[in-house]
């Protein structure tokens, strides 16, 4: 069933000028939505009314909805219909997977770059992470933790590849918890404190793997929040 079309809370800047600059802000803003949840999936994305949202023409619109399809975050059907893409368990999986893979990959290369400051850095974050019962606070500090790890490496493009992984894994994490997300602070910070222990034993290969099965235990995790909704969803119907 397609969601209904709301685009009141989607933002819009205060100046857009130029086709190029106000596509990108388009799919900035779309991109956005999409990923923290606004537009539920199979919300129908009009061209005509987001036009007039956005205060632009049709142009800079369908230059947007081309970028958001190439992203996979929405599907085109017959008479040019633009919806929000939705996705299931498997597919949600191979998200997971290929963010652990550049995870691991990342840290890897991070390590030759790691010095005693970097970690004895992490692990004063990863013992803030212990004490924050604040979720949102506490999501920032994890970014905070892997984002010191990750500059170490060096690589725009890992980042640039790992980025949209983490946005499209991060939303349904958020949808399938009821906007709470998956929620294991214990969990995550005793694996924090395992690869940075294989950090500093100069262990490459392990931190790499400990990296992925971190990743691939908030896919777990995920994966068991969505089945539950969709269960209470069916009892409910």
């Amino acid at each position: 069933m397609n969601a209904p079309s709301n685009f009141s809370m989607i933002e819009v800047g205060s100046s857009l000028s130029g086709r190029r600059i106000t596509a990108d802000h388009i799919v900035e803003s779309l991109r956005r939505a999409i990923n923290d949840g606004v537009l539920a999936d199979g919300t129908q994305l009009n061209q005509v009314d987001l036009a007039s949202h956005f205060g632009v023409s049709r142009v800079p619109v369908r230059e947007a909805l081309r970028q958001l399809q190439a992203e996979g975050l929405i599907q085109s059907h017959a008479h040019k219909l633009s919806y929000v893409r939705g996705t299931d368990p498997h597919r949600l999986a191979d998200v997971f997977m290929l963010r652990g893979l550049i995870e691991g990959w990342l840290i890897e290369r991070a390590i030759p770059s790691i010095d005693p400051s970097v970690i004895l850095r992490a692990r004063e974050i990863n013992e803030l992470l212990r004490n924050e019962a604040h979720h949102p606070s506490w999501l920032e500090l994890n970014r905070e933790f892997h984002s010191l790890l990750f500059a170490a490496a060096k690589s725009e493009e890992g980042m640039g590849v790992l980025q949209p992984l983490q946005m499209r894994s991060q939303r349904y994490s958020r949808l399938w918890s009821k906007g709470n997300g998956v929620h294991r602070p214990a969990e995550t910070c005793d694996e924090h404190d395992h690869i940075l222990d294989l950090i500093e034993a100069g262990d490459a290969a392990g931190a790499r793997e400990a990296s992925v099965q971190h990743v691939m235990h908030t896919c777990d995790a995920v994966l068991a929040a969505g089945r539950l909704m969709q269960a209470d969803a069916g009892v409910h119907a």
